[in-house]
């Protein structure tokens, strides 16, 4: 446990040097706070919650690459839970399985819960590194997004990001921002946009996977490649929208609009543009770990993020809840009228991303 105790301070990533660390939610009084205690009374969260409590697990670690944004959430449900404390530790990619691995390997854990996309979290079942876990508040499989549920119940869908194009407003009008995958292919874009790079686990080489299921897309990596766009590292998931704000780049291709949203509100000098067709959304899936410190604590926090509480939290974060009927992000339309692009079966994703990240190479070694 004193492993799991050093990493409790919050961390958060930033943009052009502003935290993103969410809006946060005020304390609540003692009469709200018994008034949510007395809702879930006779409850399943609340005979999990004295469970957790009885056994002395006060604390639960998430790995994952928007934890930095997830404090609102946290506080949310520290207000209803207030023995229990949420700390997110923000990891993506490559570092987050070295993370854990390195954990796995010396049998010191500190991470309860991993949060991540399907490429990852599959990886992670095959590995035999999750616990099979149905949240007691999650809708039937069937009432949910496809794709939402890890084989064996292994990991769910909690959020979904949508991806708009970001664009710096003193460099590009409203009328000139691109609104289509083909438009960005126009000469005057070349050499003024940046992606998140495509040859390692990340947002977009799924992204590439799901275009080239689209008509007459097949080729559009190689084309978009010759636009000489800017990689950013898939570990840094903000770099293209930290140098659209700081006036280095004009346009970021397929940014997290839950980032956008921290960064437009600080004051940074961008818009956000949906595409008329096409628009990218990637669902962050949470899975209980194999040897976590505090498993009946994560299980509770994991059952809270489909509550009715949790998914105005997460539509406020930027996001939408996979939860059929949940409230839109403000400024986006419903998740069921959003245009997005033709859906691959998470059986098959894990392939197509990895076929993606071997064409990114190729391309751009």
């Amino acid at each position: 446990m004193k492993l799991k105790k050093a990493v409790m301070a919050a961390t958060a990533t930033t943009v052009t040097g502003i935290a993103l660390v969410g809006s946060g939610v005020a304390g609540a009084s003692s009469p709200q706070r018994a008034s949510r205690q007395r809702a879930h009374g006779g409850s399943p969260l609340s005979a999990l919650y004295h469970k957790a409590m009885a056994a002395k697990q006060t604390s639960v670690v998430i790995y994952g690459p928007t934890a930095g944004t997830d404090t609102a959430l946290y506080n949310a449900f520290k207000q209803e839970f207030p023995g229990i404390t949420v700390t997110g530790v923000p990891v993506v990619g490559p570092p987050m399985s070295a993370k854990l691995a390195a954990e796995f390997s010396s049998g010191k854990h500190v991470a309860d819960l991993a949060y991540t996309g399907s490429t990852n979290m599959l990886q992670y079942a095959q590995a035999h590194w999750l616990v099979p876990f149905t949240p007691a508040t999650a809708p039937a499989a069937s009432r949910l997004p496809a794709g939402d549920v890890g084989p064996g119940n292994t990991f769910y869908g909690t959020s979904i990001t949508p991806f708009v194009t970001i664009y710096n407003t003193s460099a590009v009008t409203a009328a000139q921002v691109p609104k289509t995958w083909q438009a960005l292919l126009a000469p005057r874009w070349k050499n003024k946009m940046g992606i998140v790079d495509p040859t390692a686990i990340g947002e977009m080489d799924d992204v590439f996977a799901h275009l080239a299921k689209a008509p007459g897309m097949a080729d559009y990596m190689a084309k978009l490649h010759a636009q000489q766009v800017e990689l950013f590292p898939a570990s840094e998931v903000t770099g293209a929208l930290t140098a659209v704000a700081q006036g280095a780049k004009a346009i970021g291709i397929e940014e997290g609009y839950n980032f956008y949203e921290v960064a437009a509100k600080a004051g940074a000098p961008i818009a956000f543009s949906l595409l008329q067709k096409d628009n990218y959304t990637t669902t962050l899936y949470m899975g209980l770990l194999k040897g976590a410190p505090d498993p009946l604590a994560a299980q509770l926090y994991e059952d809270f993020l489909f509550t009715p509480t949790a998914q105005k939290v997460i539509a406020a974060n930027g996001d939408y809840s996979p939860v059929p009927g949940s409230p839109a992000p403000k400024g986006l339309p419903s998740y069921a009228k959003l245009p997005k692009m033709p859906f691959i079966p998470l059986s098959a994703s894990l392939q197509a991303d990895l076929a993606a990240i071997a064409q990114a190479k190729k391309l751009w070694g």
